[in-house]
């Protein structure tokens, strides 16, 4: 991107949520059969959670996103999506006390 392509963030509080792949090297020294780079990496996904204030990111969540989601990873999300959600309105979430954290 050169930032002629980028929307204009809107004012106030606001939060982003897209789909993101991680990029891991699995080793940091050279492959010795002379294997391609790609097979020194994995990739798999996850969902981003972007929290803006006046357009300046403030925090990013990153969830793993499975092929074959537990119920567990169904409710961390949830929670990680209420949580983005309830700071964007400037509320307290109604199990914290905290209304300015992300």
């Amino acid at each position: 991107m050169n930032g002629t392509d980028q929307q204009p963030r809107p004012s106030g509080r606001w939060v982003g949520v897209r789909l993101q792949y991680r990029h891991v090297r699995m080793d940091d020294r050279p492959c010795a059969t002379g294997c391609p780079e790609d097979e020194l990496t994995v990739s798999y996904p996850g969902i981003l959670i972007s929290s803006y204030d006046d357009g300046e990111l403030v925090e990013e969540r990153w969830v793993p996103l499975g092929t074959e989601p537990s119920e567990e990873d169904d409710e961390t999300l949830i929670e990680q999506l209420r949580a983005a959600l309830w700071w964007q309105l400037g509320e307290a979430r109604p199990d914290s006390g905290d209304p300015n954290g992300p």
